[in-house]
């Protein structure tokens, strides 16, 4: 071993603090980013003025950086949606094909219904870690976790 590669231990063998195998990781204090941050936050409004300045008096770099950080595009703003038969539909197959009728029959978008869908499919992701974790505790003996019944309620369970 190295002089360099040694790593200092207490009596039972253990890594002293700060002798750790692995890298020491990020250095401590402030990235680069956030000291030029830092030296411009001051003269932020003048630096902001003459940026507009120079894009009235047609220099492109000036336009470009106004337009991208001064006014950037609005996002567009989530669509509302009422799906038909949604609320009702009891099983995740039967709001899966509410969804898709609703799409079919031009009440949404398509991008809302792939929206809702992938949404649908989240929950579905859910609820099967939820059920698989409230079996392998009912296996195992041990109780049930509090609140935990299921996402979802099942056709064959009391209501």
């Amino acid at each position: 071993m190295t002089e360099e590669a040694k790593v200092e231990r207490d009596e039972a063998g253990k890594l002293l603090p700060g002798h750790g195998l692995k890298s020491p990781g990020r250095p401590h204090g402030k990235s680069p980013s956030e000291q030029v941050r830092e030296l411009i936050e001051p003269h932020k409004e003048s630096i902001i003025a003459k940026a507009v300045q120079l894009a009235t008096m047609g220099d492109p770099t000036s336009i470009k950086v106004c337009l991208e950080r001064l006014a950037p595009a609005p996002r567009p703003e989530a669509e509302k949606v009422v799906v038909p038969g949604l609320k009702e539909a009891k099983t995740l197959q039967e709001k899966a094909t509410a969804i898709l009728a609703a799409v079919a029959d031009g009440q949404i978008s398509a991008e809302a219904g792939d929206k809702l869908l992938r949404m649908l499919d989240t929950y579905a992701k859910a609820v099967v870690v939820d059920e698989h974790e409230r079996r392998l505790r009912a296996l195992e003996g041990k109780p049930p976790i509090e609140g935990s019944t299921g996402l979802l309620q099942h056709e064959d369970k009391p209501e």
